[in-house]
């Protein structure tokens, strides 16, 4: 089946319905506002191409390469997307950065060091052994989601909610966590971490 998604198209609120673009390249298209419904763009190649305020449902975007790529305002649910390098999107040109949305999505071995990603929305997640070390994660929205695995460190993650997240492992002395939320069982075990004996 050949996909309707082409180079360099520019489309504006349109809709896509199971489009396969598994292992293939895709070069300056924008997209604004549109949406994906279960689409399979796993080891898909997308460069230098834009995606503004654009809905994914349902979709595997397993290893999707984002080579200078720009994503704003972005939300996705129920989608799987295991190995994705964050870091190799455009993150540097945008006027103003709409936070990403994850909704139960599966978001394992990822990465976005050192990015900045304030008020970045991952709830009901799957995000195990994903690297988020030297990131800005301001206001982040952790609520509900499993973070086994997943490294801390040189994290900024002043104001995030981590109300009822599970296998959080972060060291208090590495981390910036002012006015971050947990859940209590969550807190102890912080401190355990950290050696402290509670009793």
């Amino acid at each position: 089946m050949i996909s309707s998604i082409t180079d360099k198209m520019d489309v504006f609120a349109e809709n896509f319905t199971g489009e396969n673009l598994h292992k293939q390249k895709i070069t300056k298209a924008e997209f604004d506002d549109c949406t994906f419904v279960s689409c399979d763009f796993s080891e898909t190649f997308f460069s230098s191409c834009r995606f503004i305020g654009c809905r994914f449902e349902n979709c595997n975007l397993s290893l999707m390469k984002l080579t200078d790529t720009k994503m704003n305002g972005v939300t996705f649910s129920s989608c799987k997307m295991i190995g994705i390098d964050w870091t190799m999107a455009n993150w540097e040109s945008l006027l103003s950065i709409e936070p990403l949305q994850f909704h139960d999505c599966l978001l394992n071995d990822s990465n976005f060091f050192g990015l900045k990603l304030s008020e970045i929305i991952m709830r009901n997640c799957r995000i195990t052994e994903v690297d988020f070390q030297n990131a800005i994660l301001e206001k982040a929205d952790f609520r509900g989601s499993d973070l086994k695995g997943t490294l801390f460190g040189n994290t900024h993650l002043e104001g995030a909610n981590f109300t009822d997240a599970h296998n959080v492992t972060l060291d208090l002395r590495t981390n910036h966590l002012k006015g971050a939320i947990f859940s209590r069982f969550e807190a102890l075990s912080l401190l355990e971490f950290m050696g402290i004996t509670l009793v």
